[in-house]
């Protein structure tokens, strides 16, 4: 029969034990010493045979997908972390085809902190840059290009410096399953001029912004954002960056919009941003509104354009279902202080936007949304004609783990005879604006389309 090192032991002891009714007392302090000594062999051969059962369990568990990535640094906890998101698609803007890839909102970045000692607080920070993976880099791409900041956690919550995607765009995000694709809700939800950009969806810079503890499933995220751009445009030569800034606050010179020399600031350029939203979540269901103010918008580049106040607020609702079925609804309202020429006045209006997605065996998701856009008063370029919109996205994504997964999306944008909202806007890496004439105007009221199939990994 085997016997065990731990029988062993024990008959070792037992039977020296036995003999020792026998011996004088010399001889017990010796047997008492024999004993003291096999149980520390005892406790010594245990430890290795815990170690080698453990073993053979350490070797055969994967290693932690983030093990590798993060390392303690001057008392400091890092992290490196990133998302990668490239697709190839297939797109037409309703004059013309193209095959394009794309790199979206892939990233990288480095996170982390620290307590500090016995106030309760912990130290923090993020530095995240936008990854042009598959096209060439440009300012955008450059380092802190996206949310990055310092900061001081608690227990009420945390007290950042830097820049950030606004309480406004965050409250809602979650709820856009298309999220940096062709389908995106950013063509129309939160895009007050129906072009490239959403005004409404932004990453604001040199900005203060708390977001606070959940409590009772209630939580609140407060921003505001100095823009720092002067008012007395006419003394400033029109060249009112803010400090430390290449670009107009608010602004995205060149990329789109009527006016053609990106140096000035007259096409959406604000003083100061405010912006607010209040959360709900527990269990399957999550709940927000959502507001967000710019001061003293420049739109003096546009037709008839002042400059006024614009905002803009939303209430937002989701709810899991047990079946797996994830439903999501949105309301929105943009609005542009008085002064304006109603006539020429296309930044007033509502949105809706309704997602639902219902997770499928194997790790299989099917994903369907529609987005509303309601009419405007009137238009700098093309008056009071009906610029509505409907964009319809339908997609399948299948989640291999948690870091892989791969995607097909297909999304389809109407505009009506006086829209020119583009697939794609403020998120998606090369988005379909709607075609322009030979002078160089934008041609509204036409249909664009695009079928993406893409890959997603993040570490």
């Amino acid at each position: 029969m085997k016997m065990t090192p731990m029988a062993i032991a024990c008959g070792l002891i037992f039977g020296a034990s036995g003999s020792a009714w026998a011996a004088g007392p010399s001889e017990v302090e010796v047997l008492k010493q024999q004993m003291a000594a096999l149980q520390q062999q005892m406790a010594g051969l245990q430890q290795k045979l815990d170690h080698m059962a453990a073993a053979p369990q350490a070797a055969a568990k994967p290693a932690s997908d983030h093990s590798a990535l993060s390392a303690t640094i001057g008392g400091a906890d890092v992290t490196l972390y990133g998302h990668a998101d490239l697709s190839l698609e297939s797109a037409n803007n309703g004059k013309q085809s193209i095959t394009q890839a794309s790199s979206n909102l892939s990233y990288i970045g480095v996170k982390g902190g620290k307590n500090l000692g016995s106030t309760g607080l912990r130290a923090i920070f993020q530095i995240e840059t936008l990854a042009n993976i598959s096209g060439t880099p440009t300012e955008t791409g450059g380092l802190a290009s996206r949310n990055s900041f310092v900061g001081l956690q608690g227990s009420l919550g945390s007290l950042m410096i830097g820049k950030t995607d606004t309480p406004y765009k965050r409250a809602t995000g979650k709820m856009d399953p298309f999220s940096a694709s062709v389908g995106d809700y950013n063509a129309i939800m939160g895009n007050t001029g129906g072009d490239l950009r959403a005004e409404f969806d932004a990453r604001l810079p040199h900005s203060i912004w708390f977001d606070s503890a959940k409590m009772g499933g209630f939580s609140v995220n407060a921003l505001y954002s100095p823009g720092q751009k002067l008012n007395n445009l006419t003394g400033a030569g029109n060249y009112a960056y803010p400090q430390g800034e290449k670009v107009c606050a608010g602004a995205t010179p060149g990329a789109s919009g009527s006016t053609p020399d990106g140096n000035l600031c007259d096409d959406g350029a604000f003083t100061n941003a405010y912006s607010l939203a209040l959360n709900y979540g527990a269990g399957p269901l999550n709940a927000t509104f959502a507001y967000e103010k710019h001061s003293a918008v420049d739109r003096t580049g546009d037709t008839g354009g002042i400059v006024s106040d614009e905002s803009a607020a939303k209430l937002g609702l989701s709810y899991h279902f047990a079946i797996g079925n994830r439903l999501s609804g949105i309301a929105e309202k943009l609005y542009r202080d008085g002064g304006v020429n109603p006539a020429l006045n296309e930044r007033a209006r509502s949105g809706y936007y309704l997602s639902d997605v219902q997770e499928l065996s194997h790790g299989l998701d099917l994903m369907a949304a529609w987005a509303h856009a309601g009419k405007t008063p009137g238009g700098p370029d093309f008056g009071t004609a009906d610029d509505k919109a409907d964009m319809y996205s339908l997609g399948l994504k299948h989640h291999y783990d948690k870091q892989t997964s791969v995607y097909l999306v297909g999304a389809m944008l109407k505009n009506g005879p006086g829209a020119h909202y583009a697939l794609g806007a403020g998120g998606h890496g090369v988005p379909i604006a709607s075609p322009r004439d030979n002078s160089g105007a934008t041609i509204p009221g036409t249909t664009e389309k695009s079928l993406s199939v893409g890959m997603q990994y993040n570490f």
